[in-house]
């Protein structure tokens, strides 16, 4: 069976091609972080919009920047993904008409009956205001007693044609909503391209979409791991060949590294509907932690013993893998995709260097290094109370930083972008969603929210409830109407208005009012809209608080802000608990692994550990990431401390593991260049445990 190893690669291969169609690699930051039920409510809120803006900024409010604003909406709405353009204030011919046929009840109604000598003093006053007024003063002849006053704060019916939107003191805002969600990979990068192609032959002008972030992020993100990748695989390479000096081992550890990442994408990707871009990078270069099992067969000449299984070799996989088993049930997608890649590719990794390399018939290693006895080194007890005092000290000095977003590549030239926007508006809202079992419930919530928060804008804007709008039509309809419209003629005649100069007055008021909702769509023009999935009825409001908000049971936060708050309190506490349970896992283990050198083999995971949070806790704020690749650390360092524990072989032992050291250094070393935050936090923490393992390996006695 020499070419064994090369047999399984090519059925993998094999099987990787056959079914290529159903594995996703995702580059989206949210979906690793988000739950499920977080992932369920922002695809609700897509179907409503929600994120589907974009907005362009036009420099200055000379004749030149109205121009631009006239020609750049004329040309984005003749774009294929982008459904509405808007730059002035006025609405849509379908709310107009919405308005003028509803206009007796969402008007505010003076009730009060009207006399000869009131209606003559009120007619008296608009007739004498035609001549003595410097400016004209036109008669709306269908109220002129003004007994309705329609009075909205969201909405300008008075704009003129043609009164364009500001943002600010900048210059002109042009609003455009598109077909695309932040989740749209390919369709995102089509219109995001057309935009630019079509911003470019304009000056001072920006723009800003939620989903461009999903497009330069996802790219740069491509172009991280892609650089990562193949920078470890050189590192590796070289390292491999320095360690090995055999061409047909090399040849041979690449093949099963090979095998063991493409065995966990593709049993990964049976338990997982998208593997991350990340979750992958960093998986991959957990697969390089498993050549210490080739690395103590080799320089132990385990492949020509005739043990099956070395029992350290076995109790450091256990451990490893042990750990990394437990963080795949975790709450938090990117750990659990990593843990679950970690503990596939390691376990393929085991068996394949286990079992399969013996056949191989690998030559023995040669070199028989003398055993190294140091008098001069450091008790155990010594590396244990520093490591205390350094936990000590970092426990009182570490910060957290709960923005997960800060976890994802930091794109400054479109957070400028994005901040250009929000701060020119003078009272920023936050979106929020609304649920109800029927329209009219939804309405009525939509009410109780307004009537709550100072500042809202939904539905209850436009909408009253059914129970208001009854009591409205009852009040009209037991207001006489004809006799006013009577008694305005006689007293307008006397005054000297023209005869019937009022005979439409108040006609406005006829039998066709109704409190059916007939058609919310048209209010997709204010970016309202309603969602229906056959249980619930779903809309957005917006608010200024949301705290005050979600204390109504039918109102959650879709707020970007809040969502990751939210999640980043849920995932630290999750963190915890399943750090606790793999460092109660991992104890228990070495208790019966090392039994009296528990104290020496502890120092592998303690000294590396407190020394890791110490240098954090004094130049960073500690990050979620940063406490996950603590817990992989102690995996990796149980390992060392086990081999060092039960080794009759010191040189031999510190040999494979200074070799493996630098194996792990090379594939997490090159993690510390990744411009993405979560990519960058393993790499500075697992290099510097890295170190620590090394100084106790030499130092420690």
């Amino acid at each position: 069976m020499k070419y064994s190893n090369f047999i399984i690669l090519f059925i993998l291969l094999g099987i990787g091609i056959f079914f290529k169609n159903d594995i996703h690699i995702s580059t989206n930051l949210l979906s690793l972080f988000a739950s499920k039920n977080t992932i369920e409510k922002l695809s609700i809120a897509d179907k409503l919009g929600y994120s589907k803006e974009m907005y362009i900024a036009v420099k200055g409010f000379d004749d030149s920047s109205k121009r631009k604003v006239k020609e750049l909406s004329q040309k984005l709405v003749a774009l294929q993904d982008i459904s509405r353009v808007q730059s002035t204030f006025l609405p849509s011919s379908e709310i107009l008409e919405y308005y003028k046929k509803q206009y007796p009840i969402l008007a505010t109604f003076n009730n009060e009956v009207q006399t000869n000598t009131s209606v003559n003093t009120k007619l008296q006053k608009l007739y004498d205001a035609q001549f003595t007024n410097v400016f004209y003063s036109p008669i709306d002849k269908n109220d002129p007693l003004k007994l309705f006053d329609f009075k909205n704060k969201n909405v300008s019916m008075n704009a003129q044609d043609g009164e364009f939107i500001k943002l600010g003191t900048y210059g002109y805002l042009i609003k455009a909503t598109t077909n695309i969600s932040p989740s749209q990979m390919d369709k995102a990068k089509v219109l995001y391209d057309e935009v630019n192609l079509l911003l470019s032959s304009y000056k001072d002008v920006t723009a800003f979409a939620p989903f461009f972030y999903t497009v330069e992020n996802s790219q740069k993100i491509k172009n991280d791991v892609k650089w990562i990748v193949l920078l470890s695989g050189i590192v590796l390479l070289f390292v491999y060949y320095l360690l090995l000096k055999n061409i047909s081992l090399l040849l041979h550890t690449l093949v099963a590294l090979g095998s063991s990442m493409l065995f966990a994408i593709l049993v990964g990707s049976l338990f997982l509907d998208d593997i991350n871009a990340l979750s992958l990078a960093f998986g991959m270069t957990i697969t390089a932690v498993s050549i210490d099992y080739l690395l103590h067969y080799y320089f132990h000449n385990f492949y020509k013993s005739k043990n099956i299984v070395d029992k350290n070799v076995f109790y450091g996989f256990l451990t490893t893998v042990g750990a990394f088993g437990i963080f795949s049930f975790i709450p938090i997608p990117m750990i659990s995709q990593i843990s679950l890649f970690a503990a596939l590719s390691l376990f393929f990794a085991y068996v394949l260097f286990t079992f399969v390399f013996p056949l191989l018939k690998i030559e023995a290693y040669h070199s028989q290094p003398q055993s190294i006895q140091n008098p001069k080194k450091i008790p155990a007890y010594i590396f244990f109370i520093l490591s205390v005092l350094l936990l000590g000290s970092s426990f009182i000095n570490i910060k957290l930083d709960d923005n997960i977003r800060n976890l994802d590549y930091q794109n400054t030239k479109l957070q400028k972008s994005e901040e250009l926007f929000k701060s020119a508006q003078k009272k920023e809202l936050f979106p929020v969603m609304v649920k109800a079992t029927t329209k009219d419930e939804l309405i009525e919530e939509l009410h109780k929210l307004q009537d709550k928060i100072d500042i809202t804008f939904s539905f209850a804007d436009f909408v009253p409830t059914k129970k208001s709008c009854l009591q409205k039509i009852e009040l009209l309809n037991s207001y006489d109407f004809d006799r006013l419209n009577k008694l305005l003629n006689e007293e307008a005649l006397k005054i000297g208005y023209k005869k019937d100069y009022f005979e439409d007055s108040y006609k406005f008021i006829n039998n066709d009012l109704s409190c059916e909702i007939n058609n919310l769509k048209i209010f997709e023009f204010y970016n309202l809209g309603v969602y229906y999935d056959q249980k619930n009825y779903y809309t957005l409001a917006f608010v200024n608080d949301t705290k005050a908000a979600q204390e109504f049971k039918f109102v959650e936060s879709i707020s970007i802000k809040d969502i990751f708050q939210k999640s980043s309190l849920e995932m630290y506490s999750s963190l915890i608990l399943y750090s606790f349970i793999v460092v109660g896992f991992i104890l228990v283990l070495l208790i019966f692994f090392v039994k009296h050198r528990f104290l020496y083999a502890l120092n592998y995971i303690l000294f590396p550990a407190s020394l890791v949070l110490f240098v954090l806790s004094m130049y960073y704020e500690v990050n979620i990431m940063h406490i996950f690749s603590l817990v992989i650390l102690m995996a990796i360092g149980i390992d060392f401390g086990i081999y060092m524990s039960n080794t009759s072989r010191e040189s031999t032992t510190m040999l494979a593991i200074k070799y493996s050291l630098l194996s792990t250094f090379g594939a997490f070393g090159v993690l510390i260049f990744s411009s993405i935050v979560a990519l960058n936090s393993i790499g500075l923490v697992v290099s510097l445990g890295i170190a620590a393992i090394y100084i106790l390996m030499k130092v420690m006695k």
